[in-house]
């Protein structure tokens, strides 16, 4: 059973504060608080195209800057532990 694709009180921002959020962001901070796809894989150790997947279907947040997406990675945290504790009920 996968969580449903609600925000997480941690992120709780509508998509133009999230993106206010990384615009003024100075880039260590940014650094900390987004990722692109492939940054977000590398960490998760999962594939950019399930990151993207999530994305695309509203489970993880992100904001797209060009034609790529930055990972809110708080929500992508909470999206992963909240994944853990659904199976670990299982």
């Amino acid at each position: 059973m996968q969580p449903s694709p609600t925000k997480s009180t941690e992120s709780d921002l509508t998509d133009s504060e999230l993106l206010k959020l990384y615009l003024g962001a100075a880039d260590r901070e940014r650094t900390k608080l987004f990722a692109d796809t492939g940054r977000a894989a590398d960490l998760t150790g999962l594939s950019r195209r399930t990151i993207q997947f999530w994305v695309e279907t509203g489970a993880i947040r992100a904001i797209a800057i060009g034609r790529r997406y930055e990972v809110y990675l708080p929500n992508l945290t909470w999206y992963l532990e909240t994944r853990m504790e659904a199976k670990s009920r299982s």
